[in-house]
């Protein structure tokens, strides 16, 4: 998935409708949202191909829906503290 700053995001909205490419929207190297396009580029909804993904990834392990939730959860919070400690150290 492309990073793309909230600006350019604005500037140019027809263009990555139109690319059907799922984007990240930074705002000052942080994340502020997501783009997901209703298909991506071969035509598949790329939600319902991510809870798929999901469900597969829950019936080969050993865990519950929500042991997954939280455990991705976490590991989103812990890499937003990553880029946050990145961003502060670097200024």
């Amino acid at each position: 998935m492309r990073s793309i700053g909230i600006r350019a995001f604005r500037d140019q909205a027809t263009k990555h409708l139109a690319s059907g490419e799922a984007l990240e929207i930074q705002r000052h190297g942080h994340t502020v949202g997501y783009f997901v396009p209703h298909r991506d580029r071969e035509g598949s909804p790329p939600l319902a191909t991510l809870a798929h993904l999901l469900d597969r990834a829950i019936d080969e392990s050993d865990l519950t829906q929500e042991e997954l939730v939280r455990l991705l959860s976490e590991s989103r919070r812990s890499a937003s503290r990553s880029s946050r400690t990145t961003t502060a150290s670097a200024t």
